[in-house]
């Protein structure tokens, strides 16, 4: 009997050597790429993962300090079996993003988001991505923005006079504030639901939105999460699925509601909620969209707007605080434009505002909205002499490249004159990447570029802000995007003119 276990034992050993073997065998064309490439020593089948034991607050700086390390690359990592080629030179980014073998995302990544946010266009794939964006790339242009400017005061107000409210105060963070502004703005554009988050506070949707993030990226940076079966027994496999239903129930009801309202003519609104224009396309073109796919994308839509542009203007007012000397040169820039009595802010004035442009610029420079980017090679592609084999990664690390002293002349301090228009002539043209490039790149770029100069205009206007530190010694983590670690905290007071 005993015999018998032991040869069940031994044979059962041998299939499994034959295959690994086999697989090993299948993805020979992955290693012999990767041994032609820098990176750092990786161990059997979890490959470089040790590195990203940590909370999850240190994994950008580690990030950030490895690729350091290896730059210029390409520069590969093992994350367990997924092989990430990190590419660092604008040269190769420019060739990357425009072939046609990088237009999906990396699903070894990015399918954790894909779990809340399904084929949207942050996380989706396939050939239904390129006509999809194309149609909800045009409810986004700059007729839309300036269309959205009236609802855009009204949530703005509201947030000021909040603001107000920490007037000599002291420290607070103040971007919660921010934050429940937009979540009401982006609602209402966005979803067509006119809901008073500032006044009432944020719901069970808006939490476990940001909760989503958060898990989204753990698991996203730590390959022992990645077994479904196993990871859907834990607590957060369970909250997982919880989070996943909330969101998708509540995206099934705002679709539903689009559709009831019938005929966009009859709103009385001088804008369409891109929801709303999303429903009359799909009554027009009824086998565009399937029912999962549009609750796919407004979420999506949603998740990529209220969250990320709440981040850059909570920066700004850090920065504008910790560099009294540049929010000056601002807040007088806006003086001249507007007078000294604040007035509502046109799409037209905010082409004016030259110095702020490059401030809002310096701002998704240091902190870019998508700090780490991932696309999957689909053919082996040929990158000068190095080759990215099929079923690779290609990771843009932005955060990195946009703090290269290669290309920048202060690389980690807040320094506008990035922007000068002579120094963007001498600087490669994708060593700036703050909404991604390409096939893939940020269809609501417009809006959130303008909604910043908006936000920044209103508050130079009425407050003056303090922080303490610099950009350098500013402690920073990411999830979904960049974030500081202990807040957005700040210190507020009145502006009166001299």
């Amino acid at each position: 009997m005993l015999d018998h276990i032991y040869l069940l034992c031994a044979f059962g050993f041998f299939v499994l050597v034959i295959w690994a073997i086999g697989l090993q065998w299948k993805r020979r064309s992955l290693y012999v790429a990767a041994a032609k490439m820098k990176g750092p020593s990786a161990l059997p089948f979890i490959g470089n993962a040790m590195l990203f034991m940590c909370k999850n607050e240190k994994i950008l700086m580690k990030i950030y300090t490895l690729i350091k390390m290896y730059t210029p690359g390409p520069i590969r990592f093992w994350l367990g079996p997924l092989l990430l080629i990190v590419v660092t030179e604008p040269k190769h980014l420019e060739k990357i993003m425009h072939s046609s073998k990088f237009s999906n995302k990396f699903s070894g990544i990015y399918r954790f988001p894909k779990i809340f946010l399904g084929e949207g266009l942050i996380s989706g794939n396939g050939p239904h991505m390129k006509p999809d964006r194309k149609v909800i790339l045009k409810m986004f242009d700059l007729n839309f923005v300036a269309g959205t400017m009236d609802v855009l005061h009204k949530h703005v107000e509201l947030c000021l006079n909040n603001i107000e409210k920490k007037v000599d105060a002291g420290t607070f963070d103040i971007y919660p504030l921010i934050h429940f502004c937009l979540v009401d703005y982006i609602k209402e554009v966005v979803l067509g639901c006119s809901e008073r988050t500032q006044l009432s506070g944020m719901l069970e949707f808006d939490e476990l939105m940001s909760d989503g993030y958060e898990l989204a990226f753990t698991r996203m940076a730590k390959p022992w999460q990645h077994i479904d079966f196993l990871f859907n027994l834990t607590p957060l496999g369970r909250k997982q699925e919880y989070i996943r239903k909330i969101l998708r129930d509540k995206g099934q009801k705002m679709m539903e509601v689009a559709f009831k309202k019938g005929n966009l003519n009859n709103c009385s609104n001088d804008f369409h909620a891109v929801i709303d224009s999303m429903a009359q396309f799909s009554e027009e073109h009824p086998n565009f969209f399937t029912e999962e796919r549009f609750v796919d994308h407004i979420l999506t839509l949603y998740a990529a707007a209220e969250d990320t542009i709440s981040g850059a203007a909570g920066f700004f007012a850090i920065c504008m605080g910790m560099y009294p000397e540049y929010q000056e040169r601002a807040a007088e820039e806006i003086r001249e434009i507007f007078g000294d009595s604040p007035r509502p802010i046109t799409a037209e004035d905010c082409t004016k505002s030259k110095f702020l442009t490059m401030c809002i610029k310096e701002i998704l420079r240091l902190y870019p909205i998508g700090p780490i980017l991932a696309r999957e090679c689909t053919e082996d592609f040929q990158l000068d002499e190095w080759i990215i084999p099929k079923g690779a990664a290609v990771v843009i690390p932005a955060f990195n490249i946009q703090r290269d002293p290669r290309f920048w002349e202060k690389p980690n301090s807040f320094y506008p004159e990035h922007f000068l228009p002579e120094a963007e002539a001498k600087r490669p043209y994708y060593a700036y990447v703050p909404f991604s490039v390409g096939s893939r790149g940020c269809v609501g770029k417009i809006m959130a570029k303008y909604v910043l100069k908006v936000i920044a205009c209103y508050m130079l206007q009425r407050f003056k802000f303090e922080a303490d530190g610099t950009s350098e010694t500013l402690k920073i983590r990411m999830d979904i995007s960049v974030r500081p670690i202990n807040g957005w905290q700040v210190r507020v007071k009145k502006r009166v003119w001299k």
